[in-house]
């Protein structure tokens, strides 16, 4: 009959169940590694999320002035620009617009262009519309 001690003397794996302590350093630092990598994705993530609602802003923002040339009568050429306060104060601060009315091949026929941009020249958020405007 053979013995089995359950205190195997020291350095003897026999017996024992455990990791060492170079296993469990290795693993700390692969998941050290993948935690770091994730957190980079998410702070991207979260980047892209700001982004896409600047733009959606701009957009919307954009369709409702080409709501108003739509609306209102046959518009004259020219360039026109503004911001956002008066229509919505305080919210939209960094925003500004140009409607740029053009001429057509056709007498009553007007290509209008709306452009919502931050104050930066090109950000890189801005939204441009081109609508045609036919005379009622």
């Amino acid at each position: 009959m053979q013995r089995t001690d359950r205190f195997a003397s020291p350095g003897s794996r026999e017996g024992a169940g455990g990791f060492t302590l170079l296993e469990v350093l290795v693993a700390v630092a692969v998941l050290g590694l993948a935690m770091v990598s994730l957190l980079g994705l998410h702070v991207r993530n979260i980047a892209l999320i700001d982004r896409d609602q600047r733009v959606t802003e701009a957009t919307l923002l954009a369709r409702r002035l080409m709501t108003d040339v739509e609306v209102a009568p046959f518009p004259e050429i020219g360039l026109t620009h503004g911001d956002f306060e008066e229509r919505y104060p305080e919210r939209y601060p960094d925003l500004r617009w140009e409607e740029e009315v053009l001429p057509t091949p056709l007498a009553d026929l007007r290509e209008v262009r709306v452009r919502v941009f931050r104050n930066v020249e090109e950000s890189g958020d801005d939204v441009s519309l081109v609508y045609y405007i036919r005379r009622r």
